[in-house]
């Protein structure tokens, strides 16, 4: 058996169109296929407006500074984040000269735990980021409500739950803000991407200047013309709008062949969602016997889980530990990750102290938890043969 890896880029002759067409265009820079993807993928999400930009990670960068600007923070607004989430976000906070403060997460989703985000809440706190983890979303009721009562943006972490959906609302639809990551194994992938979602437009058009070294033209005529036309607020300035530069921005720029990819991806998504999904509750029913000993995705009836990952965590009652059965499967060509642990990491505890001991639910996920794909790229054979390796583990150490 092949190695079964955790992420999968499906790549189908409707990429392949898209991207060849971008290409006899003779136009790689952002044009008729970025705008696409960008206003159908926001529709997909709740909301009007979407900026492609190069990763997830300078989504929320780019977010957390339109946010900075607009609404004054200074370096010592305070930024609430999630105790278990891939290190971006929280570096994000760092990169805009913002203060990351953790906040512990559920036991159980794994997401932050709204009874544990007043705590943390000072005279600084200036925004929440909800982080919906493996695919599934937070509690955004709960969520919401505490950004109400103290006035809080909110910017959705969407980097692994793109279409999940909360009461029927797909996620990037309750926060001011929304990222998303389109990096290769990401449900819907561009090879290197990210997109920023929002019903705002002031910060839509903040956005598409940041990421585009600041420059005044955010018009979104210029990204979907042609090369023969030209947009008639270009010239309406001393200085053409496309080279004035009107705040200190970035290159986050991504191309057409991008933009190709993922317009192609959106528009297969319902096929990657169903084959997801199978896989996943498969892989559910298969494991269920063993529910005393392991921890499997959990989640109310009105969460819509898309499962970027299948997440796993070994229980005290367990006769084994989280390493051994993550060699057992890595011996066997399973690949294995950890479940994002942040708090324990080299530069974390050179920054911030070793704080972990403060969040005890992220530091049991950290110790006991790891996960595998559950992605639309397994065979029938390769996910009979993941079901078949778990269930040999299992069983000879259940029955010890």
């Amino acid at each position: 058996m092949n190695k079964i890896g955790v992420g999968y880029a499906s790549i189908k002759q409707l990429e392949k169109t898209y991207v060849m067409d971008a290409l006899e265009n003779e136009r790689l820079s952002p044009g008729k296929y970025v705008f696409k993807f960008e206003k159908e993928f926001a529709e997909m999400h709740g909301q009007k407006y979407g900026i492609m930009c190069s990763s997830g990670t300078c989504a929320l960068h780019i977010s957390l500074e339109v946010l900075k600007e607009t609404e004054n923070w200074n370096e010592n607004s305070e930024i609430l984040v999630p105790a278990i989430t891939f290190i971006a976000t929280a570096n994000s906070c760092l990169h805009a000269g913002l203060k990351p403060v953790f906040v512990d997460v559920d036991k159980l989703t794994y997401n932050i735990n709204p009874s544990e985000i007043e705590k943390h809440i000072s005279g600084n706190t200036k925004a929440i980021i909800p982080v919906h983890v493996f695919g599934q979303p937070c509690e955004m009721d709960a969520i919401i409500e505490i950004a109400s009562k103290y006035n809080l943006k909110i910017i959705e972490d969407c980097a692994e739950s793109h279409f999940a959906k909360y009461k029927g609302k797909t996620v990037g639809s309750f926060g001011d803000m929304a990222c998303f990551s389109t990096y290769v194994a990401h449900t819907i992938t561009t090879g290197v991407g990210g997109i920023i979602i929002t019903g705002n437009k002031e910060y839509m058009e903040i956005a598409r200047s940041l990421i585009a070294h600041g420059r005044a033209c955010t018009c979104e005529t210029c990204i979907a013309s042609s090369q023969d036309s030209v947009c008639p607020k270009r010239m309406g300035t001393e200085i053409d709008r496309r080279f004035m530069f009107v705040r200190i921005g970035y290159s986050c720029r991504v191309g057409e062949m991008e933009g190709a990819l993922g317009l192609a991806q959106i528009q297969r998504a319902g096929e990657i969602m169903r084959i997801r999904n199978a896989n996943a509750h498969k892989l559910t029913e298969a494991l269920s016997e063993f529910e005393d000993i392991i921890q499997l995705p959990k989640y109310p009836d009105y969460i819509e889980h898309t499962y970027m990952m299948y997440p796993i965590v070994i229980k005290e009652t367990a006769s084994f530990t989280r390493d051994e059965f993550v060699r057992y499967l890595e011996s066997n060509n399973i690949e294995t990750r950890p479940m994002l642990p942040l708090l324990n990491q080299p530069i974390y505890r050179k920054l911030f102290g070793n704080i972990e001991d403060n969040y005890p639910a992220a530091k049991w996920i950290n110790n006991h938890g790891f996960y595998v794909g559950i992605h639309h790229g397994l065979s029938e054979e390769e996910l009979e043969y993941l079901i078949k390796t778990m269930r040999e583990f299992l069983l000879k150490r259940y029955l010890r």
